[in-house]
């Protein structure tokens, strides 16, 4: 699973020309929410410290 949610962030970094930025910040809005939720809930240290790494790399790539 953790190497799923790592590819996301390279995908989204690496500027894939074919990907349209907006409707993949737009499509992962609420799950980005709900990983924030959840890691804050019963996100152990390291699962935290990874999951607000990858949620800082989508925000900024998404301007939130």
């Amino acid at each position: 699973m953790m190497r799923k949610v790592l590819i996301l962030p390279i995908l989204l970094l690496s500027s894939c020309s074919s990907v349209n930025q907006s409707a993949v910040c737009d499509g992962t809005e609420r799950s980005r929410d709900g990983l924030t939720v959840a890691l804050l809930t019963d996100g152990g240290p390291q699962s935290r410290m990874a999951g607000a790494g990858l949620l800082a790399q989508l925000d900024a790539g998404c301007g939130d």
